[in-house]
């Protein structure tokens, strides 16, 4: 094993048996006698279990594992502080493309060798892999089929009949052929839906209440005392009056006009007429009369023929030509596709809170009663008090209650005193769910009586039953119109889905030459991208002259080179499509998940989903090195468009000398071919002149039988 990981430093038996355990192996590679593989990366100058000086520093600095190896190129050094990674992958790839270029005898790994022995870098890369790649110019045979008429021939036997002695036979044979095909498909639909609705609610309530006391006292006292002493006189007289009057009014109006008028008119008006008329009228009459007479004593049999013609198909090669190619990546991806409209985009559903025509919510209110209580001294308080008991009823629930006004039901003298209440002191409120009642202390000025009759009014909300009902109601309401919602725009999506189904695609010509614009400007934009502006109309000629664009031919790659399959455990997978009774069967690619254009056919569809094309634009015969140098200078990077080395000038030299050739023959080109040309071997001596043969050759040929309107009659003899 210390002999597969040699390395500078493998010094010891120990060190190799842990280089097996840690993963290296050594790899036969030519030029490179140390070279091994370790975790999938190829190192050709072996390994070293030596620590570099920055695991060395590291290791001081923590606790690192002493039986913990560190494994380093063999050629790996420090890196500096002011090293530039990028650039020395830069300078190192560059090494190595002009070692394979300069390999001697395609020893590719002698090369290397020899650049990189001192390089102290080689070993930053990741593993490297020598693989194809594909070349920018590419090489198209042109092919074209040419028809010949041969000679005709007779088909099988068709019909056969017998002629008797001294018998004359007239054979018509008529042929009429009609074929009418009328369609006349007319289909309409109107759809009226009207709504209207209509609401008024008038509340009015009225509550007046009135309390007056009053009180009168009045005291009268009189006294005239009159004397006279000689002349003196003294008079003396007293009124008193005392009068005392209190009243209090309270009036409370409630009015509440509530109208709606919500008129919801809705008249959809659909028609649809679709008239389709295919007419065809084909008639063909073919009408043949032969009289055949037996003169012989014995009867002969004839039997009927149809003539056919042969057409002799020769395939002719005209010769190569160099095409620029190009990969586009999603060349779909720009296009734009159509958008059915028919119904205004539907949002999601949304029920308004309280829908139309549902009773308003249940509000509370106040209310008034009477009831007589005896006086009660609260000692804690140091007043006098009444308890109310308030029964509104089931439907109501009592939150407060205020003494309106107070008496005295025993009665009493204008002297006596009269009761007042104290709404503002008030204790022991309790509202008994089950009872349907509420009581409360409420404190009062007490009278001359030990009983009073009390007026009262008391503040009310609905009962949680009445709420509750009027919640259901509501709900029931929001239901129905959201299943009724839900219908409408049921029916819509089931409408669009059939309607979109039936759009007819438009002109495959329009649609592949849609697509022969898209690919053009990719590549266009390809080809112009450095200068960041539009081609000079110097630029265009140039392109006119090199490329003929109208022989321009593509290939699109099918979609399963972009992998889209997805378990359906993931929860990922590709969504249902959508079809309804109506609709018609769904385009390819639907159950792949492609995007389809509604519009569109198979073919467009693939081309918006495929992710690569191959575009091949062939080039002038004759402008072949101009085309290339000039695609050199609008192309990112030269590799691959050197015309003067490599494979590419050698291909050029070639591409060379048949031009050559071709031109030696003249103007006619590759129109020699007759009908006896065949497919001929090359010349047995490589100094003969050159034919058109030669140049132009036939590939292949081929007899296609076509069958005519004509017969013959064949005598048949019976052996």
């Amino acid at each position: 094993m210390a002999e597969m990981v040699k390395g500078r430093d493998l010094v010891n038996h120990d060190d190799a048996e842990r280089a097996e355990t840690a993963g290296v192996h050594r790899l036969e590679l030519k030029g490179f006698p140390q070279a091994v593989a370790y975790r999938g990366v190829i190192h050709p100058f072996g390994l070293t279990l030596k620590p570099s000086e920055q695991a060395l520093r590291a290791k001081s600095m923590s606790n690192i594992a002493d039986d913990v190896p560190t494994y380093v190129a063999g050629n790996a050094i420090s890196r500096e502080d002011n090293f530039d990674l990028k650039a020395a992958q830069s300078e190192v790839f560059r090494t190595m493309v002009q070692a394979v270029k300069q390999a001697p005898d395609g020893d590719v790994g002698k090369a290397l060798q020899l650049h990189l022995k001192d390089s102290g870098i080689y070993q930053f890369f990741p593993e490297i892999r020598i693989e194809e790649a594909l070349s920018p110019i590419g090489i198209a045979h042109f092919y074209r089929q040419l028809y010949f008429n041969a000679e005709e021939g007779f088909g099988p036997i068709e019909q056969a009949f017998t002629v008797a002695p001294l018998e004359t036979l007239e054979v018509v044979y008529e042929t009429v052929r009609k074929q009418i095909h009328e369609e006349v498909l007319e289909v309409g639909l109107e759809q009226v839906s009207e709504t209207a609705t209509e609401e008024k609610n008038t509340d009015e309530v009225s509550d007046k209440v009135s309390s007056m006391i009053q009180r009168d006292s009045s005291a009268a006292m009189s006294a005239t005392v009159s004397g006279s002493i000689g002349v003196w006189q003294a008079s003396a007289s007293a009124n008193a009056s005392f009068k005392n009057a209190s009243q209090r009014g309270r009036e409370q109006t409630s009015r509440r006009l509530k109208e709606v008028t919500n008129r919801a008119a809705e008249r959809i008006t659909k028609t649809f007429k679709l008239t389709t008329r295919d007419v065809t009228d084909i008639t063909t009459t073919n009408l043949t009369r032969r009289i055949i007479r037996n003169d012989s004593p014995a009867p002969v049999s004839y039997g009927l023929r149809r003539v056919l013609r042969r057409v002799n198909v020769k395939v002719q090669d005209l010769g190569p030509r160099l095409v620029w190619q190009l990969y586009v990546r999603t060349p779909g991806k720009g296009l734009a596709r159509s958008k059915f409209v028919h119904f205004r985009e539907s949002g999601p559903i949304s029920v308004p809170n309280e829908p139309p025509g549902l009773p308003p919510r249940p509000v509370g209110g106040t209310d008034t009663g009477t009831t007589s209580s005896s006086l009660k001294w609260d000692n804690g308080r140091k007043t006098w008090y009444v308890t109310i008991v308030v029964q509104p009823g089931s439907d109501r629930k009592v939150t407060s209650v205020s003494i309106d006004s107070i008496t005295d039901l025993e009665g009493g003298g204008k002297d006596d005193l009269a009761p007042s209440p104290k709404n503002n002191l008030h204790w022991g409120d309790n509202w008994d769910a089950a009872a349907h009642t509420f009581t409360t202390n409420i404190a009062i000025l007490e009278g001359d009586g030990a009983s009073v009759s009390v007026n009262f009014t008391y503040a009310w909300d609905p009962a949680g039953s009445v709420i509750a009902d009027w919640e259901a109601k509501r709900q029931a309401a929001v239901a129905a119109i959201t299943e009724e919602l839900l219908n409408k725009k049921f029916e819509r999506e089931k409408a669009l889905i059939t309607e979109r189904s039936k759009i007819k695609p438009r002109p495959a010509a329009d649609l592949r030459k849609e697509e022969r614009y898209e690919v053009m400007n990719r590549m266009i934009s390809h080809l112009f991208a450095n200068g960041g502006n539009d081609p000079s109309p110097l630029e265009i000629e140039y392109f006119h002259r090199y490329f003929e664009i109208d022989a321009m031919f593509t290939y699109t790659h099918p979609s399963w080179w972009k992998p889209r399959y997805t378990p359906v455990a993931t929860g990922a997978a590709r969504p249902a499509y959508e079809i309804t009774a109506d609709s018609e069967p769904a385009p390819l690619g639907s159950s792949l998940g492609w995007a389809i254009q509604l519009d569109g056919d198979a073919r467009r569809n693939e081309f918006l989903n495929s992710p690569w094309i191959r575009v091949c634009l062939p080039i002038y015969p004759g402008r072949e090195s101009e085309a290339i140098d000039w695609l050199s200078r609008h192309v990112e990077g030269e590799e691959g468009y050197d015309v003067n080395n490599g494979p590419l000038a050698d291909l050029l030299k070639q591409v060379a000398q048949y031009r050559d050739q071709e031109a030696k023959l003249g103007i006619n080109g590759p129109d020699y071919v007759t009908v006896d040309s065949t497919i001929g071997d090359e010349p047995g001596d490589p100094n003969a002149p050159l034919t058109p043969e030669n140049i132009y050759p036939i590939v292949q040929e081929f007899e296609v039988t076509v069958p005519t309107e004509g017969f013959v009659y064949d005598e048949l003899k019976l052996v």
